[in-house]
């Protein structure tokens, strides 16, 4: 994380918000052909998650920049989405080379190879923005000491040998394995149950892009009273390992109640365990 607070003044904590199924806001709002929301479905989408933003970040102690919306099944604003991950996760570079499913994959053939066209043309004309780790070293050294360096290099290296590790959760429906495999275009190699639970599974996915991730996937809350106090102490157990905690709310839902309470306790929890516990 680059900072310790947001530009709304909120503390930075280790937790991303997911708005998933704008795709169902706006009824009929959809272009097939080249999957994305026709302009005035767009704007309705915008407005309408612009308030729900405005009311999570208003009521828990989160910013606004921690909060996206996109459609994990029509692969629509996946690239705000790992922006937003890899920026509130602990030591995000984990997934700095994460390319999410391509949307147009799901269009219609000629869209799809105007698509492909264009990109070769603007591949050929575009050069290198990205910034190597051995740049950043040498940006360092001019305000670190060598030990200071060194020690960064240390955690550095200590850290690219772990697997990112998120923690996702919602309630039942909300899309959390479609948004995983398409955000981090990933594909589920293992899964086993938590040791001491019975609900939560550990789940392993193979990165396009080398490496992999490893997923707490936690049960769902909103059901019963008995079983968001059950799952309560699971997500206490877990979330404090994790890199970070990705919450999938579902946008085109009209009470967020649970979600607000749910949100409360959890920032709570990431204040009492600031980095993750290994």
């Amino acid at each position: 994380m680059l900072g310790l607070f947001g530009n709304d003044n909120k503390a930075y904590l280790r937790i991303a918000v997911g708005l998933n199924q704008v795709d169902k806001i706006v009824p009929g709002g959809w272009n097939e052909r080249l999957n994305s929301p026709t302009e005035s479905a767009e704007k309705q989408i915008d407005r309408r998650c612009a308030d729900i933003i405005k009311k999570l970040s208003g009521s828990v102690q989160i910013a606004k920049s921690q909060i996206e919306y996109y459609s994990a099944l029509k692969r629509y604003r996946l690239i705000p989405l790992i922006s937003t991950v890899i920026r509130n996760a602990y030591a995000g570079f984990k997934l700095d080379h994460v390319q999410p499913a391509d949307p147009f994959d799901l269009a219609e053939e000629d869209v799809k190879q105007f698509v492909a066209e264009e990109r070769v043309k603007r591949s050929k004309d575009k050069s290198p923005q990205t910034v190597s780790k051995e740049q950043l070293f040498e940006e360092m050294k001019k305000c670190l000491s060598a030990d200071e360096l060194n020690l960064v290099k240390q955690k550095f290296t200590q850290e690219r040998q772990r697997p990112p590790k998120v923690a996702i959760f919602g309630k039942a429906g909300v899309g959390k394995t479609t948004t995983i495999n398409n955000l981090f275009n990933a594909q589920w190699k293992t899964s086993h149950t938590v040791p001491g639970t019975t609900q939560a599974q550990m789940k392993e996915f193979q990165l396009t892009t080398g490496g992999t991730l490893e997923v707490v996937d936690l049960p769902g809350y909103g059901r019963t009273i008995k079983e968001d106090r059950e799952y309560e102490k699971i997500y206490q157990q877990l979330i404090p390992s994790c890199d970070l905690v990705f919450l999938i709310l579902q946008a085109d839902a009209r009470d967020f109640a649970d979600d607000q309470e749910m949100l409360a306790k959890i920032t709570e929890w990431l204040k009492q365990s600031p980095v993750p516990q290994r």
